[in-house]
Formats: structure tokens, sequence, C-alpha cells
């Protein structure tokens, strides 16, 4: 892969998990049903992503008592999403490293977090990136996003 083609994949890559965030928020909003404009900006706008799943959650099981089909549907995609979130922060937060010499291997980045194991501090951690698996979590991303827009039609619809 050509070297502007990996930074293409690296952009859609954070791209692809900002937008997430936003349907996330939007639809976490509609659950709401509150017409206070300040409700995005100053409450859900704020929220990283762990607490926005958390409460998004919390709040469709309220919601959505009475569609166990839709509230099923909505967990199973915020179940996915927050199998994501480790390696989303990784990439977000992470040292990266871009070797466009190596094909195989091009990008690899280090764990921002120091970790402790059995009492002794653990060296940061490295990941490698095939420009494949790249590829492939942008494809999983642009999937979980549609999931994410055909549940807020849903919602919207009731």
């Amino acid at each position: 892969m050509e070297e502007h083609e990996l930074f293409a994949t690296i952009g859609e890559l954070t791209v692809q998990f900002s937008t997430l965030e936003h349907r996330l928020q939007s639809l976490l909003k509609n659950l709401m049903r509150e017409d206070c404009p300040l409700l995005g900006p100053f409450f859900i706008h704020e929220l990283n992503l762990a607490v926005l799943l958390r409460k998004t959650k919390h709040v469709a099981r309220y919601r959505l008592q009475d569609d166990q089909a839709l509230l099923g549907d909505l967990e199973q995609m915020i179940k996915k999403i927050d199998g994501l979130r480790d390696l989303r922060n990784l990439l977000i937060h992470g040292y990266w490293t871009i070797d466009t010499d190596c094909a195989a291997c091009p990008v690899k980045v280090q764990d921002f977090k120091m970790k402790q194991e059995a009492g002794q501090w653990q060296d940061l951690t490295e990941t490698t990136f095939t420009v494949k698996k790249l590829t492939h979590l942008v494809q999983r991303l642009r999937e979980i996003g549609a999931d994410v827009d055909r549940l807020a039609v849903r919602l919207h619809e009731r």
C-alpha cells in the first residue's frame, strides 16, 4: 500500500470512530425525548465513550420496556461498540509509529497506560496493525454505524 493510501485509511478510521460517537450521542438524546437545546451540548457531548454507552443502555432499558426486540438490538449494538472501546482508545490516544518501508506491518501503536501485574510495572504494550487489519476495522465501523442509523430510524418510527 502506498503511503498516501495508508494515511487515508488511518484518517478514515479516525473519522469513523468520531462519527460513531456522534451517532450515539444523537441516539441518546432521542431516547431521552427532551426538547431542551442544552441537553446535548452541556450533558451528552461531555460524556466519554464508556459513560455514553452505559447511559444509553440504561435510558433505553427504561424507554423501551414495551419493545423488547428494539431493546435487544440496541443492547447488541452497544456490546459491539464496547468491544471496540479499548482499541479505539489505543488508536486515538496511543503513540503511533509508521514504517512505510515495511509492507506487512506499517503501523505500531504503543499503549499510553502503564500497567501493573503481580506488583511489577510492565513496559508499555505495543500493538502492530497491518493494512489489512486497519481496512477491516474501518469496514466494521461502517457496519456498526449503519446499525446505529437503522436503530435511530426504528426509534423515530415508534
